[in-house]
């Protein structure tokens, strides 16, 4: 039998993506999401959280997409631009390290500060995570691992996607995107396991990140019905594309993906084939 978490990114980040993870939590196949400490709706995602027992919580460490720190501006200028918000992409991200340009004593106090924000709301912590998969990187790995054994959290998501799969996607940007950062997952595995942390054995939803329409998730819930083990599928759900695509210019489709995991024919094809729904919880 195949073991399935479907975890739903940003829970923090603005109302609307709030609405959307309880909707699809409630009512459709996602088990865990990951917290925003730094975002906007923080407070509200934490209320409703409250409520739903069965809704896995993980730290989405964020240090890209022009969001702003847990930290005082002043004490993490180089993680930041100068509007005061992490860079917008990972790309810029991972040039600043390459270039040198990064504090990691910053960057261990903001992760940190991410943390310990997300552990001290109450909430059961299930595992971390991380905004755009910056955690598995080299240099901010170890930092991510340390931060999760102060904290007692033994799993993580490694969006390892196999590089054949492209599922429909053809844009040769966001291909090359997925090839470097499985690699860097791949090798992220290994480590995580040697330390004692729990990962699923399969990831999805890279490629067809925040464009993952129903289409495109039934032809996952093949993959994860072929290969019986733990899988992860990652999903970005919101309530509304105007509201958000005004304020987030990520080019997602947010209805879109909230349709696909609050889909009756996904529902019944995880049904049809003993597929089970969990979160990092059970592990």
């Amino acid at each position: 039998m195949s073991r399935l978490i479907v975890n739903a990114d940003d829970f923090g980040l603005h109302p609307s993506v709030n609405e959307a993870i309880v909707k699809c939590h409630t009512n459709g196949i996602v088990t865990s999401t990951s917290l925003l400490a730094s975002g906007n709706a923080f407070n509200d995602a934490v209320s409703l959280a409250q409520s739903l027992p069965n809704l896995g919580i993980g730290v989405h460490v964020a240090l890209v997409g022009g969001i702003r720190p847990v930290s005082n501006l002043k004490d993490v200028p180089s993680l930041l631009t100068k509007d005061g918000v992490f860079p917008e992409t990972y790309t810029e991200l991972m040039k600043r390290i390459y270039l040198g340009k990064i504090n990691y004593a910053e960057l261990r106090q903001e992760i940190k500060a991410q943390f310990n924000k997300i552990v001290e709301s109450g909430l059961r912590i299930t595992h971390a995570d991380g905004h755009q998969h910056m955690h598995v990187l080299p240099t901010v790995l170890p930092i991510v691992m340390e931060c999760m054994r102060e904290h007692h959290i033994t799993r993580m998501r490694i969006p390892e996607e196999r590089l054949s799969f492209l599922n429909g996607i053809y844009n040769p940007v966001r291909i090359v995107g997925k090839a470097g950062l499985s690699t860097v997952a791949a090798k992220a595995f290994t480590i995580a396991r040697n330390n004692g942390i729990e990962c699923t054995r399969y990831f999805w939803g890279m490629v067809n990140g925040g464009q993952l329409n129903e289409s495109s998730l039934f032809q996952i819930l093949k993959q994860v019905n072929n290969k019986q083990a733990s899988h992860e599928i990652m999903t970005h759900p919101g309530m509304s594309n105007a509201i958000l695509g005004r304020k987030y210019h990520w080019n997602y489709q947010w209805e879109q993906e909230m349709a696909a995991m609050c889909s009756n024919r996904i529902y019944l094809f995880i049904k049809q084939h003993n597929i089970e729904l969990i979160n990092y919880g059970d592990l």
